[in-house]
């Protein structure tokens, strides 16, 4: 009798899998909110449509989701914090901030507009482009980033710290403060704009 109760407890809380897959154009009306934020925090896709214009918010937390479509256009911010996400396209605009804290971003494109902070944190990134404009803070803080882009701008406040940063560009704007967080700098701009202070 016990062996029997057994399997038949065992089938009882066995579930169904959750399979992951694309989200389509039907399937996003199930997530979006009166606002026109898109919610997918922890959903089972892998994939979102192109061309997607979110009206508010777009939130792939804790997704499997590995790109971001080419032609995205988000009017809110970005939180693709703990993603699988590890691609951006050049031409994707994001009228808020993004949080891309603990994705597998290696590479920042050109082209890509962010209206707000950028935070790379815990990612294993290793490149910027030239000339990067960022409308907020930027944080690099436990990356594998080597070098900050010549030319860079940065609206907000710096973090660096428990990155691999040892030496700053020739020229380089932060119209905030810096926040070494340990970091030790052997070479510092000539043309440094600086608005705030040096934390070390």
């Amino acid at each position: 009798m016990r062996p029997f109760l057994t399997l038949l407890l065992s089938s009882f809380f066995i579930t169904s899998p959750v399979y992951a897959e694309p989200l389509d154009n039907y399937q996003i009306l199930n997530h979006l909110d009166n606002y026109g934020n898109l919610y997918l925090r922890n959903k089972p896709y892998t994939e979102l449509p192109s061309d997607l214009v979110v009206k508010g918010n777009l939130n792939i937390e804790k997704t499997s989701i590995k790109r971001l479509p080419k032609g995205l256009e988000v009017k809110g911010s970005l939180d693709a914090s703990n993603s699988l996400l590890n691609k951006v396209y050049a031409g994707t605009s994001i009228q808020g901030y993004a949080n891309l804290l603990g994705t597998q971003i290696k590479n920042w494109p050109k082209g890509v507009k962010v209206g707000g902070y950028l935070n790379l944190t815990d990612t294993p990134l290793q490149k910027l482009p030239n000339r990067l404009r960022v409308k907020g803070d930027l944080s690099v803080i436990r990356t594998p980033l080597t070098n900050l882009p010549e030319g860079i701008i940065i609206d907000g406040d710096l973090y660096l710290g428990g990155s691999a940063i040892k030496e700053f560009p020739d020229t380089m704007t932060v119209k905030g403060n810096i926040y070494l967080g340990g970091n030790i700098i052997s070479k510092w701009p000539t043309n440094l704009t600086l608005g705030g202070a040096v934390a070390r």
